[in-house]
């Protein structure tokens, strides 16, 4: 009997063990290997598919096996997306090692994820440590934003959307789009296109959208969500055991002013009350399911009613913060919600808030109760400068004083000296008080150098200078910190320099406008007599939706009107007010400006000793002269120019 081994045997059995093919790439078991979270999460400790139930199924159709070329997830802020888009990454680079790219709306964006979560990761991930090897840069081949596997057969691009070269010359098999929504055209034209066409060669590609959403109608990863499955994750009622998806319209009429804590949802079957004790029970036992299932690719949404790190109380506090306040209710409906916010395209019919004005007790000229700040807009055209005089206050209510006009191209010494009358002047509120300009912001689009030459003479504390932003991105106000001049030298702008997010100013005016009851947050307020013209170029323009070249859905705003100056000066003005803290005043500030400024002035008391001084309940040995009858009152005009003579007629 022969105990040696057939030669021929042996070899093939060494080859197949050798040749195996390696099992599946398991991305959920892989993260619970390998992914240990710092001091820095809500939750540190290892990784877990049992903690991150809803997280399991979006690994698993990112696994190569999965036919699924796109995966969408829409959500609110702080739900694990970017970390679902990291375990992608990390995962894909040890166990199936490719080129991959991993996109951010600007390389600012893409800089700070390098240089704090990704870097993070990697230092914590023993297997991350194996790939690329240690913290520090080795050589070209493993910096901040390109990094490659220490063998060579793979490689990380870390890069911005606004950059359209970083998004050419290059093939991927797999990529993450993060904070979609947020991208915005380029010099090269549509980056969402740009990034897809770079795995357009690759039949097994991977695409994972990541982001929270923004405003409807134009929001790309919104429609990236709707073009796939729309799962949402459904889970069991704790009473009746009917599974449902957490829904905002279900939470909302439960939201008590007076008690926030016990919002709940209510069960859509049996009517109980799903209270926030039920939630961590209740979300591990639910499930994806798909609105729209026919889908060939697969997309979720979550918002923070899921979230483990967050109660439903909060939910229902930043609801009552932000409620009436267009700019704090985007932010609730985008960051809480992780829904997409339907801003205001057109304002209520000019008719309806001149009538309103006109039936009010208002005066022009005169401050009314309430109106804490005083600020300006001033807008330049070829032949005028127009000043329009705002009073604001609590509740982000508005109030229009005056609407001034100088008949004077702003680089005349007639409108520059009109203008610092403007900012010498006051008003007189129903105190006692004349109250002057807290602050002034002029446009300076137009006229630039000349605007600059006239805002320099007076400290930045007090004047402002601005430009309208057009991006439906652009925050309300943001200061340019440098600009570059004609010849291409770049200048500081010393504190003075501002861009104004004008779409996002407008599209909340024209919410605030339908206000009816003065007291509403937000509410505005015109005095009587301003005439037709205001209110037709306070409502000028409609904000519209059209696709560009690359046939992405883009807003603008059109003017329907000839004229939109008012439009415009309202909006400086309200930059002004943010200037001076209108957003961000707290109530006991408020009240202390009140107490300042809303007293009636005391009148000095009689010296009792006084022979001069009138005796009490004496009676006057002269009957008083009855009142002059008042001067008759101009004529009704939009205009009130800034100088003697009367009326300036534009016509």
């Amino acid at each position: 009997m022969s105990f040696l081994a057939d030669p021929d045997d042996l070899v093939a059995s060494v080859f197949a063990t050798v040749l195996r093919p390696p099992p599946p790439p398991d991305l959920n078991a892989w993260a619970e290997e390998n992914i240990v979270f710092g001091r820095e999460s809500p939750f540190p400790g290892r990784y877990s598919r049992k903690t991150q139930p809803m997280a399991q199924r979006i690994l698993e159709v990112l696994g190569p096996d999965h036919p699924a070329r796109v995966v969408t997830l829409m959500g609110s802020a702080q739900v694990f997306k970017t970390t679902i888009g990291q375990i992608f990454v990390a995962g894909s680079m040890d166990l199936d090692p490719c080129d991959m790219l991993y996109v951010h709306p600007s390389h600012d964006n893409a800089l700070r994820w390098a240089r704090g979560k990704w870097r993070q990761m990697r230092n914590q991930s023993e297997a991350l440590k194996r790939v690329f090897g240690g913290e520090k840069s080795r050589d070209g081949t493993d910096n901040m934003l390109y990094q490659e596997r220490r063998d060579g057969r793979g490689s990380l691009l870390i890069t911005g959307a606004n950059s359209p070269a970083s998004l050419s010359m290059i093939t991927v098999s797999r990529q993450v789009q993060d904070d979609l929504a947020k991208w915005e055209p380029n010099a090269g034209g549509d980056p969402e296109w740009q990034a897809d066409s770079r795995s357009a060669s690759f039949d097994q590609a991977k695409i994972l959208k990541l982001s929270t959403p923004l405003f409807a109608k134009t929001c790309r990863i919104t429609r990236a969500y709707r073009a796939g499955t729309q799962e949402r994750w459904h889970v069991p009622c704790p009473h009746c055991f009917h599974e449902q998806p957490l829904e905002w319209e279900n939470f909302l009429p439960s939201i008590d002013p007076e008690r926030p804590e016990a919002a709940h949802f209510t069960c859509v079957a049996c009517g109980c009350a799903i209270e926030h004790r039920h939630k961590n029970e209740i979300v591990e036992w639910g499930e994806w399911i798909a609105d729209n299932p026919s889908a060939r690719q697969p997309s979720f949404h979550v918002w923070r009613a899921y979230s483990r790190a967050r109660d439903w109380a909060s939910i229902a506090e930043d609801w009552l913060r932000a409620q009436g306040d267009p700019h704090a209710e985007q932010t609730f409906f985008n960051d809480v919600l992780g829904l997409p916010y339907d801003r205001a395209a057109e304002a209520p019919p000019w008719e309806e808030i001149r009538d309103r004005a006109n039936a009010s007790d208002l005066e022009r000229g005169r401050v009314p109760v309430g109106g804490l700040l005083m600020v300006a807009g001033v807008d330049c055209q070829g032949d005028r400068v127009e000043v329009h005089v705002k009073a604001m206050g609590e509740g982000l209510r508005r109030w229009t004083v005056d609407y001034l006009v100088i008949p004077h191209h702003i680089a005349t010494v007639e409108a520059q000296a009109e203008l610092d009358k403007v900012l010498m002047q006051t008003w007189p509120d129903s105190f006692g008080r004349r109250r002057a300009l807290d602050m002034l912001a002029i446009d300076g689009n137009a006229y630039t150098r000349d605007v600059f030459m006239w805002a320099k003479k007076h400290p930045w504390t007090k004047v402002i200078v601005v430009r309208g932003a057009k991006s439906d991105l652009a925050p309300p106000l943001a200061l340019v910190k440098n600009e570059r001049k004609a010849d291409g030298a770049v200048q500081k702008t010393q504190k003075r320099f501002f861009n104004v997010g004008v779409s996002g100013l407008k599209s909340a005016l024209y919410e605030h406008l339908k206000r009816q009851d003065p007291l509403a947050r937000g509410y505005c307020a015109y005095p009587k007599g301003l005439g037709d013209e205001f209110f037709r170029q306070l409502t000028a323009e409609v904000r519209v939706i059209q696709k560009d070249r690359w046939g992405v859905p883009q807003a603008f705003w059109r003017v329907d009107h000839d004229r939109n100056e008012v439009l415009d000066t309202e909006n400086y003005a309200e930059a002004a007010a943010i200037r001076c803290g209108w957003y961000t005043r707290l109530p006991e500030e408020w009240e202390r400006l009140r107490l300042e400024l809303e007293r009636l002035e005391e009148q000095p008391q009689p010296d009792l000793f006084d022979p001069a001084a009138p005796l009490a309940g004496a009676i006057p040995a002269h009957p008083a002269a009855p009142a002059p009858d008042p001067a008759p009152a101009p004529p009704p005009s939009f205009f009130r120019p800034r100088e003697s003579g009367g009326w300036f007629n534009r016509d």
